[in-house]
């Protein structure tokens, strides 16, 4: 898994207030700054990846094509643009989307982010790290389909997450 490294603390406004080790979020319950990442292809099908049993929240649910925290002194872009390639081994052109906070619940505690969403476009199947098992590629209403009948099968955010960008993605 990933090693412990320095993210930007942030305000509700994405104001950067200062700087603290990734581990410590889960304690301090900072808000840190996240980037998601949306993938379709040619045919409109979005990959969404499943997590590995292995990951230490949400294992074996259903999200991004690719998401993780923007590190220290990292631009969201750079952010987007190198999850996407450590976790799926894709390159493509990335659009920003929006960005909002968040404030979820997540294993008893109360999680904070300014998240970012990108979207991209590409033909190429991913080539999954690690820290991904699996993926699956849908159309955005068979997305959504699958998020309203079958909700635990992803991450707890996603759903609000996706209802979020739904007006934003080029379906």
């Amino acid at each position: 898994m990933d090693e412990d490294h320095y993210v930007d603390v942030v305000d509700e406004q994405d104001r950067v207030i200062g700087k603290d080790l990734r581990s410590m979020k889960p304690v301090k319950g900072f808000i840190t700054r996240v980037v998601g990442i949306l993938i379709r292809d040619s045919c409109g099908k979005y990959i969404i990846c499943k997590r590995s049993p292995n990951k230490k929240t949400e294992p074996n649910k259903y999200d991004f094509t690719a998401c993780g925290m923007v590190e220290f002194g990292e631009s969201y872009e750079h952010a987007a643009r190198r999850e996407l390639l450590e976790e799926t081994k894709l390159m493509c052109e990335l659009k920003q989307l929006c960005k909002k906070y968040f404030q979820f619940e997540e294993q008893g505690r109360i999680r904070k982010c300014m998240l970012a969403v990108f979207e991209g476009i590409s033909d190429q199947d991913p080539v999954l790290c690690d820290e991904l098992v699996g993926y699956k590629k849908r159309s955005f209403d068979e997305l959504q389909n699958e998020i309203k009948t079958h909700p635990e099968l992803f991450t707890a955010n996603f759903p609000c997450e996706i209802e979020f960008v739904k007006g934003l993605l080029h379906k």
